[in-house]
């Protein structure tokens, strides 16, 4: 299988419900990211995700430690959106203590990161004809593979594109097209100075 493609994301926290222990999050848009990519709503594939449905913290999805799944989550698609509603699991059930604090830390907005994990299927550069960008990179399919809660949303090395990625976007770039483009680390480094700049 490929390699997931991490982003990251400030997700809009809707509701926190004490009683059942569930946060729900806006955790996907069609807005684009930092990498001059966009992942189409529409193009999600959710079903591998929906057999083990688990959300787990800083994506250390294959640590041995059982209690970096924090909990449960439902998904779904609201427009150009995807949704997730998590459950934490309750500390008194799993003796799962870094799931109760994860919890209490989103609940005083301590916390409030997360990022998904995808695979990506089909993709290209926007089309103008449909109302896209030309200079942004739309994932067309992809598959849902997970998500996490994340303490920081990016930083500087964040912003390189993983190798993966790159060859993904020069395998579905016509020839033609490439001719015409800057390198993608000339593309990576300008995004990096914009954000730089903005940030300050």
């Amino acid at each position: 299988m490929k390699k997931p493609i991490i982003r990251y994301f400030e997700p809009e926290i809707r509701a926190v419900n004490e009683e059942e222990r569930s946060v729900e999050f806006v955790i996907s848009t069609e807005q684009p990211d930092t990498y001059g990519t966009v992942f189409l709503a529409d193009g999600a594939e959710t079903e591998r995700y929906s057999k083990n449905p688990v959300f787990t913290y800083q994506h250390d999805d294959w640590s041995s430690d059982p209690d970096i799944v924090l909990g449960t989550s439902e998904i779904r698609q609201e427009g150009k959106s995807w949704v997730a509603k998590a459950f934490f699991e309750n500390p008194e059930e799993t003796k799962n203590e870094l799931a109760d604090k994860v919890f209490r830390k989103i609940k005083a907005q301590t916390l409030r990161m997360a990022s998904i994990l995808a695979v990506p299927t089909e993709g290209s550069f926007g089309a103008s004809d449909r109302g896209e960008d030309p200079d942004l990179f739309y994932f067309r399919k992809w598959e849902f593979f997970g998500w996490s809660v994340v303490v920081h949303g990016s930083n500087p090395g964040a912003l390189a594109r993983s190798a993966e990625e790159i060859k993904f976007i020069e395998e579905h770039t016509p020839d033609q097209d490439k001719n015409q483009r800057v390198s993608y680390d000339d593309f990576d480094a300008r995004i990096f100075n914009i954000n730089k700049s903005i940030t300050g």
